[in-house]
């Protein structure tokens, strides 16, 4: 009689299981999200229906200007309320589960001091609302990742306590906004440094990632380094001082924990699931034009140009990849940041130094997502890809790969089921 009752119920078990596989596989698949800039879209003449849904499931506005207090009241800029408004209408017209995700940008300031002053906590909290329920987006992003209380960020030491009483008032919110239609999941999205101080000192860690529903982990920008993302740091090497001009003495070597490797484990290791953090990735390269003096005296290995009274551009991965194939630029690896970069002269006494992502620099990031079993990438921005394939067979070739990389990850969900 035992031995039936047992399999009677591994029957049930199996057949529940058969039943419930699909939404259990659907909750734990890697996430792909594909960050959408309206005014840089625009400019580029990229409407929203020319978002690819097929492998953008998620799709993030960038971004809501910070909220103006008008009285008691905040208000949302009309422009990106309008904007906001034709991304939602085409992405549902063309997809009925595609999410959208409304992204707050603000300074250090503006949230600093909406998190620490009840009243303005409030008046956030209430018009952010109006994005989940007048505006009909699937979730909401707090940009907050330069929090106070690190020397590199400055700010206030309070921002640690605060942000959580933020982050509890918007949870609060989210979940009755997700009760008020059935079947409607609502999420709150959480954009974090990966500086390492401010991981250890500005954010309450474990408060924070069990708030928020997704955690972005900002690594499209590393300050301080050659490449603007790079996998690893390298020991940043010292100039020799001459004896002549004093000798002193300097270490030859100063070690560096600032890159995207290290930091995502330190979001790990201080209490963040996993499954809950995306990796942000760039479809764009970071170039530094800078007096190649600085070169001669520190070195080719010298890994901070970007002090040196350097000018920072911007460029979209699609007008860099054709841009590379000017004369004059030499394509080089950077062995330690795991990315493709370029030089080039580009007037007398100037050297400029472009770091960007190309397929395969991308495999090394996507490793780390397998490795780490994190819940997925964040793209910024998708119509910044080669979306015309000008540079190669292939139109989306940066948003393609990563796509087939999270479908070829395996599932987190695991089950054994002995018959017997």
């Amino acid at each position: 009689m035992g031995l039936k009752v047992h399999r009677r119920c591994c029957a049930l078990l199996a057949l529940l299981i058969v039943a419930l596989l699909p939404q259990l596989i659907k909750s734990q698949s890697k996430r792909l999200v594909c960050g959408y800039g309206s005014d840089s879209a625009a400019q580029d003449g990229y409407p929203p229906d020319y978002i690819p849904l097929e492998v953008c499931k998620d799709v993030i506005f960038k971004a809501f200007w910070f909220p103006k207090t008008v009285g008691r009241q905040m208000l949302f800029n009309d422009n990106d309320k309008r904007a906001f408004s034709n991304l939602v209408s085409s992405v549902r017209r063309r997809s009925s589960n595609a999410r959208v995700i409304a992204s707050i940008k603000g300074s250090q300031i503006d949230y600093s001091t909406v998190a620490s002053i009840g009243s303005r906590r409030r008046a956030f909290v209430q018009v952010v609302g109006t994005l989940l329920l007048e505006l009909d987006a699937d979730g909401v992003e707090i940009n907050w990742n330069y929090p106070g209380g690190t020397q590199e960020f400055g700010g206030s030491d309070f921002d640690r306590i605060s942000m959580v009483l933020l982050l509890q008032d918007l949870r609060q919110m989210v979940t009755a906004a997700s009760g008020s239609i059935r079947g409607r999941n609502r999420e709150l999205w959480f954009r974090v440094s990966i500086h390492p101080n401010a991981i250890t000192d500005s954010y309450n860690v474990p408060e924070v990632c069990e708030l928020a529903d997704v955690v972005t982990v900002d690594a499209k920008e590393v300050t301080g380094g050659d490449s603007h993302a790079p996998m690893h740091s390298k020991p940043i090497q010292l100039p020799r001082i001459p004896a002549a001009l004093g000798g002193i003495s300097l270490p030859q070597t100063i070690d560096n924990k600032y890159d995207i490797t290290d930091s995502t484990q330190l979001w790990i290791d201080n209490g963040c699931p996993p499954k809950k953090m995306l990796l942000a990735i760039a479809l764009f390269g970071v170039s530094y034009q800078y007096s190649n003096m600085y070169a001669n005296f520190f070195g080719s290995s010298f890994s901070n140009l970007r002090s040196l009274g350097t000018v920072k551009k911007v460029e979209p991965y699609r007008k860099l990849c054709e841009s590379l194939r000017q004369y004059g630029w030499s394509r080089r690896w950077d062995p330690y940041g795991l990315m493709p970069y370029a030089t080039r002269i580009v007037q007398s006494g100037l050297e400029e130094r472009v770091s960007y992502d190309d397929v395969t620099s991308l495999r090394y990031k996507m490793d780390l997502v397998q490795q780490k079993r994190l819940g997925g990438v964040y793209l910024d921005y998708v119509h910044w890809d080669d979306v015309y394939g000008r540079c190669g067979a292939q139109s989306y070739p940066l948003t393609s790969y990563v796509a087939s990389r999270l479908q070829s990850i395996p599932s987190d969900i695991g089950f054994a089921i002995e018959w017997s």
